[in-house]
Formats: C-alpha cells, sequence, structure tokens
C-alpha cells in the first residue's frame, strides 16, 4: 500500500467540512431553539434593555444614524450566528480553502519553469503533489541506492533508513502542521456561533477577539505552510530531478543520497519556525509542541528524584566511595557555604559585637 499525502489530506477534509457544518448548525439550533424565549432571542431583550437604559440614563451617545447602525450590527449578529449558509459563504470557505489557493498559486508560479516531477504542480492540489512527489523521489532513491551496493551490504541499508527518516522528519512535520491548524480552525469554527453572539456586549468582545486570534493565527500556519512548501520545491527542484534520473537508471550512489538528508534537515528546521511567525502575524502565542526532550523531561525528573531519595545501592556506593556529587547537591552545598561566610562576616561587625555583649550583660 503506497502512502498519499493528497489522500490523507483529502480525507482530512472531506471530515472536517461534515464537523463544522453539523457542529455549527447544531449549536445555531440550540441558540434558537423557544423563538423569543431562546438564549439568541435574550440576549437580544438584554442587548435592547441596557441600550434603552443607556438612552434614558444620558449615557448613550450618538443620533439616529447611530441607533441605526447599533440595530443593524445587532440583527447581523443574530445572522451569521445563527445561519449555516452566511457563515460559510464569508467565513469558512476563507479559513477552510484560502491558505490551499495561495500556495498552490505560488507553486503554479513555480512549476511554470520547473522540469521533472517539479514540472506542471497547478492543480488544486498541487502541495499535496509536491509533498508526495518528494516522498516517492525519496523511496525510488533508496531503493536504487540499495540496489547498486548490493542487498547484502548492510551499510546500504543504514543509509538508506537514515536517508528515511529525515525525508519523512521534513514530510512529515509539514503535512503535521496542516492536519494541525486545520483540525483547531475547525474546533474555534464549530463553536463560532457562542464567540459570535458576544460581540453583543462590549465586557464579553474580549472573548471573540481571543477567538478571532487564534483563528487567524492557525489560518497563517497553514498559508505559510503551503507557501514555504511552493518556495521549497523551487529552490531544490534541480537536485530532485537529478535524484529521480540517477535513481531511473539504478545508478545513485553516497554522492547524490548525501545531499538529500542536508536539504531534509534544512526544510525540517525551517519548518520549525512557522508557528512563531504566524503568531507574530496574528499576535497571538506561537503554537506549542512536546518536544523529545520535553517528553523525556518527567520520566527523568522521576529518577533524579529517585536518586536523592535513595537511588539504587550501586548508585549510592559509587557516591561514596569516588566522592562525587549531583548537581543539586553541589548547588545546595554552595548555597550552604554562602550562609556560612555571611554569617561569620556578621560575627565580627561592630554591630554584632556590642549586641552580642548587651545582651551577654542582660543574662
Amino acid at each position: 500500500m503506497n502512502f498519499s499525502v493528497t489522500a490523507l489530506l483529502s480525507s482530512v477534509d472531506a471530515f472536517g467540512t461534515n464537523f463544522v457544518s453539523q457542529a455549527y448548525q447544531s449549536l445555531a439550533q440550540a441558540l434558537t431553539a423557544g423563538g423569543t424565549t431562546s438564549v439568541a432571542g435574550l440576549l437580544l431583550t438584554l442587548y435592547v434593555i441596557f441600550w434603552g437604559f443607556g438612552i434614558w440614563s444620558g449615557t448613550a451617545s450618538g443620533g439616529p444614524a447611530e441607533y441605526a447602525f447599533r440595530l443593524l450590527r445587532a440583527f447581523a449578529i443574530y445572522a451569521l450566528a445563527t445561519g449555516w449558509g452566511d457563515f460559510q459563504v464569508y467565513v469558512y470557505s476563507l479559513t477552510n480553502d484560502g491558505p490551499s489557493a495561495i500556495g498552490n498559486s505560488l507553486l503554479s508560479t513555480v512549476s511554470a519553469n520547473a522540469t521533472g516531477a517539479s514540472a506542471n504542480l497547478s492543480t488544486a492540489n498541487g502541495v499535496q503533489n509536491a509533498l508526495q512527489n518528494m516522498w516517492v523521489t525519496t523511496s525510488a532513491s533508496v531503493a536504487a541506492f540499495i540496489k547498486n551496493l548490493g542487498v547484502l551490504n548492510f551499510g546500504g541499508y543504514l543509509i538508506g533508513m537514515v536517508v528515511y527518516v529525515t525525508v519523512a522528519l521534513l514530510i512529515g512535520f509539514a503535512v503535521f502542521l496542516i492536519i494541525l491548524s486545520k483540525i483547531f480552525m475547525w474546533l474555534l469554527l464549530a463553536l463560532a456561533p457562542i464567540f459570535i453572539v458576544m460581540l453583543l456586549f462590549g465586557f464579553t468582545t474580549r472573548f471573540f477577539n481571543g477567538w478571532l486570534t487564534l483563528v487567524v493565527q492557525y489560518f497563517f500556519v497553514q498559508v505559510l505552510v503551503y507557501a514555504f512548501v511552493a518556495f521549497f520545491v523551487s529552490i531544490t527542484q534541480t537536485y530532485f530531478d537529478a535524484v529521480n534520473q540517477s535513481a531511473s537508471q539504478f545508478s545513485t550512489t553516497w554522492t547524490e543520497m548525501a545531499p538529500l538528508i542536508l536539504i531534509a534537515l534544512i526544510g525540517f528546521l525551517l519548518l520549525t519556525q512557522i508557528t512563531g511567525v504566524a503568531a507574530s502575524l496574528a499576535g497571538g502565542m506561537p503554537i506549542q509542541a512536546l518536544t523529545p526532550g520535553q517528553f523525556f523531561s518527567p520520566a527523568s525528573g522521576l529518577l533524579r528524584a529517585g536518586g536523592r531519595a535513595g537511588g539504587s545501592a550501586l548508585a549510592r556506593r559509587y557516591r561514596d566511595a569516588t566522592g562525587t556529587l549531583s548537581r543539586s547537591e553541589r548547588l545546595d552545598a554552595r548555597s550552604r557555604a554562602r550562609v556560612g561566610a555571611a554569617r561569620d562576616s556578621y560575627q565580627q561587625t561592630p554591630e554584632y559585637k556590642a549586641l552580642a555583649k548587651k545582651l551577654s550583660g542582660t543574662a
């Protein structure tokens, strides 16, 4: 079974569209259930009551034009929060289809002057096809490299595994960022009726602003990933054409394989910066993913705690025999030494001697 990036992302998109549509309409129905006594109806009534109280107390500003704008704004918020059709046209289509359209547009410009597997990537799934071509090229190159060295040469298998891992990191992380941003953006869009209704009141507008910031941030993550893939294809297309040619002739050597590892690592490291750039553009916080170090740190912390609590008998005997201290033990020793030095220094001051003499005289 061949892995297909396009098929994976297409299945994710199909699920997301159905999920957002059903969840949005369910929430909208819950907000409007009961007519004038529904949640949305009561919020509109409360908005009018607050507005009327402001006019009566003289705190509401503006003339007839301002009042007409407020009424129009309130009903526009109500219509957008309760109508999936309007929301799909004005919001969902832009946020869901916009990033891929931007990336495919950039890629079609690049592929117009490209050759080989990088050429003619101007379809609706151009970016996905570009990632798929990278994976297919890697698979063919590794197979040709192993065959060229000989199936009994285990060094070829080791090098092939390294190449597979590095390219998989690049492609996998790009697909991961796309799917991550899509899923969380869909979750936020599905909850849109709740946050859109919060626009009615000034003291709840901040919740809508936070929701909108997150939607924009995940939108920019997708845009930057698609744009990066288009740019990455443009600067590596010549190399991948050469690798494809050598793989087709089963003449792939280490000369062609080594740059593939370097290119994949550079691409992976560049991709790790995208979430920070997207957060800067949207004014939010960077998306944090669990790194290997963070994953293993709880386990290492437990091991260190166990070592401080007693540890293994072998470790204790080793410390007793060699006098080796852990980092925390060295820090504790330094802290105690500083406290002792400060105490001894204070004991030599006239103030301390006078106080000690006074206390001894009192006793």
